[in-house]
């Protein structure tokens, strides 16, 4: 790896991103638990801000009427629109992780949990934002650190604003056109000649440990999407 200690593994597919090394030292409840609330992290941080940018903007009628009172009473003097204000948010949010990343560590995460407070209550105290969007933002960013791999979650956090931009065309329906061409492309990715969302689709043998995974003594086959010598395990 031309002098780097870092090495990959190969190939690589979409479920595999959910994994993490401690699931098979945790009990078989505990480590999906793990997994499913990795799922479910994934989710918020690709779709909440996206969500809300479509109900607020097109489908206001979806939202329960005192949760429509109180939005519109806190945006009563907000002079920018809601895509504004979630982009604004969203691009405050990505600057301060990355500004954490670039300053010595023992001060990197104080600074930035404090220059969020600092930012988000400024913001709200000023009339730029409304309270709302302070809560959809960090819950768009905290999910996002659940991902625990690097270029998955890059690829995460830039998908994210392709659908928050998909949903001030037609809200609900250019989010899900949008995200249809998404789950397009990555059926057609492959990582090395596998196919990226293998075993599920194309449907491979494997031990079914892509979604969550099995007792170990269940586990009786080999991932059957790179074709190993010997599919089944000793």
């Amino acid at each position: 790896m031309e002098n780097s200690s870092a090495s990959l593994i190969l190939p690589v597919t979409f479920w595999s991103y959910f994994h993490s090394p401690e699931d098979r030292y945790l009990r078989l409840v505990f480590g999906n638990f793990s997994r499913l609330v990795r799922f479910f992290a994934v989710f918020i941080t690709l779709f909440i801000s996206s969500i809300y940018v479509a109900l607020t903007n097109f489908h206001f009628e979806m939202i329960p009427q005192d949760l429509l009172l109180a939005i519109s009473s806190a945006r009563e003097r907000v002079p920018f629109p809601v895509p504004i204000e979630v982009l604004i948010m969203e691009f405050a949010f990505e600057l301060i992780r990355e500004a954490g990343l670039r300053i010595p560590s023992p001060l990197g995460p104080t600074i930035g949990i404090v220059g969020a407070l600092i930012l988000g209550q400024a913001a709200v105290e000023a009339n730029i934002i409304s309270p709302i969007i302070v809560i959809v933002a960090a819950l768009s960013g905290l999910s996002s650190f659940a991902v625990g791999d690097v270029s998955f979650n890059y690829s995460v956090r830039i998908t994210r604003f392709l659908f928050i931009f998909s949903s001030m065309l037609f809200g609900i329906f250019s989010l899900i056109g949008a995200f249809l061409l998404w789950v397009m492309y990555m059926t057609s990715v492959k990582s090395f000649g596998v196919p990226y969302l293998s075993p599920m689709t194309p449907h491979y043998k494997s031990g079914g440990d892509f979604l969550f995974r099995k007792a170990v003594f269940k586990e009786i086959w080999r991932p059957g999407n790179i074709r190993p010598k010997d599919i089944k395990k000793e």
